[in-house]
């Protein structure tokens, strides 16, 4: 799967995720999803341009560690945009990268 490929399913994963919350939470649909691609816009880039150097110091680590600090860093997008809390916003950035990370894990395992 290319980088722009991956780029998209996780648009399109965080974006649903951050969709279903939004209803669940009452905040705005739009906004939510808007939150999910922000921070995806900022973060995914930048996961890819470093997880094999992060690789090579952390083994199989890398990917946990990387994602626990895109939570963090997507956590950011989905307070500014989602919600005025900061634990519905770490809770919407966690529900959303799981479900993103797991999609990769099946799609690597399936190729």
């Amino acid at each position: 799967m290319t980088q722009l490929e991956a780029m998209a399913l996780t648009f399109i994963l965080e974006a649903g995720v951050a969709t279903a919350l939004a209803a669940a939470f009452g905040r705005g649909v739009l906004m939510c999803a808007a939150a999910a691609v922000a921070g995806s816009t900022v973060t995914h880039p930048i996961l890819w341009a470093v997880f094999y150097d992060v690789q090579a110091a952390y083994g199989d680590l890398a990917t946990p560690v990387l994602e626990a600090a895109v939570i963090v860093a997507e956590t950011l997008a989905y307070r500014a945009l989602a919600t005025p809390r900061w634990d519905e916003a770490a809770l919407f950035s966690v529900l959303a990268n799981a479900v993103s990370w797991w999609a990769g894990e099946a799609i690597y395992a399936l190729t």
